[in-house]
């Protein structure tokens, strides 16, 4: 690899990883809004496992379930780690990195807070406007506050999008 290529590397693996940072710092501060500016315009994103219902298609369906759950929140705080970053050219990027999220409630205390471990695999793009996701995909590998558990088990590596 060339000394420009591996400078190129560099600088994009740090700017996808300050933009999962901004996700995070958005998700804790509530606004959805900040959120869906680091997605591409067709991106897919699912945060829950199951069917096709739960996968999100483009800004519209991503702001609409952002905006819901970050209403009915109080706080939170995200952190992702283990950060792992395979190129597909000098334009698209898979990211699988760990995470832990914890939420407060508008019904606390009888709706339980919740703290998650698990993992993100995204896929970014570089656009005019700097890397996006345009795909996300959480994982939960476990929760107290919800009944999520062992979603990491037999998942291909590197991560797969259709």
């Amino acid at each position: 690899m060339s000394l420009e290529r591996i400078v190129l590397e560099l600088k994009a693996r740090t700017e996808i990883l300050e933009t999962m940072y901004a996700y995070c710092r958005h998700a804790d501060n509530l606004d959805p809004e900040g959120m869906v500016a680091l997605f591409t315009e067709d991106c897919i994103a699912n945060f829950v496992p199951g069917g096709e219902e739960t996968i999100l298609k483009g800004k519209g369906a991503l702001r609409k379930m952002l905006s819901d759950a970050l209403g009915v929140t109080v706080s939170g705080s995200h952190h992702i780690s283990n950060a792992e970053l395979i190129f597909d050219g000098p334009e698209r990027a898979t990211l699988h990195c760990y995470m832990y999220s914890w939420q407060r409630f508008t019904g606390f205390p009888v709706t339980a807070d919740c703290h998650r471990w698990g993992r993100y695999e995204n896929r970014f793009l570089l656009t005019p406007t700097g890397w996006r996701m345009d795909r996300l995909k959480l994982i939960s590998a476990g929760e107290y506050g919800g009944a999520r558990i062992g979603e990491q088990l037999g998942r291909p590596f590197p991560p797969q999008f259709p």
